[in-house]
């Protein structure tokens, strides 16, 4: 049996898992599946193509096992019935895919070739650059290639391989999503080190019209509400840089009505978030130059934009599920369901949460 499994997380994206399957049959001798790595797809009860697509794979290739989730409620507890599968069949390795990416040939060999110390490796994801919803929002998976001190304290759930053991230390709430970004939270508290692979190349989509980027803010923002009630925080730890982020205009309001009053405050503020943008504008513009395929003067530009945006959302549903779960009863229900998710799973909640 091979020592490293390749979890694929899927729902109702039967041409992207084709996409993706492909990629990983045609990965290079140096890691070829079924001697080097297995996978499993675990399927969040697709209505589409899924099963079909991935039984006429396994018919060619055995070591891929296609799995209906047995927990709903997005990635977090998918994550956590993989981790389940991978230690009961002895797995050495993790390393976690999408069926919404497309693999490098190598992508395997790279990803899986830890350096001394390293728990986690993530690699470095590219993005076709193409539509407007991706120089948008091109720099979210890529944000640990942004900002290294990130790829020190963060990987991306979509593309890294972990070291199983690590498991025992830390692993996922079982959160609709923004799973992997309490992952690291925790992981960080339990000293394990991160490391980044820049050879380990993946490239990634993004939803491609306004409903696909509100359904996947949305998500995204419930999931980290709920792991921030769970690891008993009052606030999501990234809420309030996004929150500042979001008063980003008024900056410019007040700055201007100090200078029309003559206040020296008003030219420091406008000097300080002038600087500010012009930093974030050369940090896009470089990360556009090495994630992005389609190479274009604007992307950093409507990077900018969609970070604002990002920071609106961010405020605005992490308020409005706050409030959700403002009441007690609401909150006892949220964390006896996740301790009975993460004890079906062989988890604690008090173990691997606080």
């Amino acid at each position: 049996m091979s020592k490293t499994l390749f979890v694929v997380l899927n729902k109702d994206n039967a041409d992207g898992l084709m996409n993706v399957l492909r990629s990983l049959v045609n990965q290079d001798n140096t890691c070829k599946i079924c001697e080097c790595f297995d996978v499993l797809i675990i399927d969040g009860g697709s209505k589409d193509d899924s099963m079909r697509i991935a039984n006429e794979f396994q018919s060619k290739y055995p070591c891929i096992r296609f799995k209906i989730q047995e927990v709903t409620g997005g990635v977090g507890p998918a994550r956590l019935e993989a981790i389940k599968y991978a230690l009961s069949n002895g797995y050495s390795y993790i390393i976690w895919g999408d069926s919404e990416n497309i693999y490098s040939k190598d992508y395997v060999a790279r990803i899986t070739s830890f350096p001394e110390n390293c728990e986690i490796v993530s690699g470095k994801p590219i993005v076709l650059c193409s539509n407007i919803y991706e120089k948008l929002f091109f720099w979210y998976h890529a944000y640990h290639v942004l900002f290294s001190y990130v790829r020190k304290r963060h990987a991306p759930g979509n593309n890294k391989a972990v070291k199983v053991s690590t498991y025992s230390k830390s692993t996922y709430p079982p959160v609709i999503r923004s799973d992997d970004f309490y992952f690291s939270v925790i992981a960080l508290k339990k000293n394990i080190t991160f490391c980044y692979n820049d050879e380990a190349l993946v490239t990634v989509t993004l939803p491609n019209n306004w409903e696909g980027i509100k359904s996947w803010q949305r998500s995204r923002i419930l999931g980290s509400v709920q792991g921030a009630l769970l690891l008993k925080k009052l606030l999501p730890p990234d809420f309030l840089p996004w929150f500042l982020f979001s008063t980003y205009p008024l900056y410019f309001i007040i700055s201007s009505i100090l200078m029309l009053m003559s206040n020296p405050f008003g030219y420091l503020i406008m000097l300080l978030a002038s600087a500010a943008t012009l930093f974030m504008l050369f940090k896009l513009f470089k990360l556009s130059n090495e994630v992005c395929v389609r190479k274009c003067l604007t992307t950093p530009i409507a990077g900018f934009i969609g970070m604002y945006i990002h920071s609106l959302f961010t405020t605005y549903y992490t308020l409005k599920y706050l409030f959700r779960y403002i009441d007690r009863k609401s909150r006892e229900n949220l964390i006896n369901t996740s301790k009975e998710i993460l004890g079906k799973y062989g988890f604690k909640l008090d173990e691997s949460l606080n």
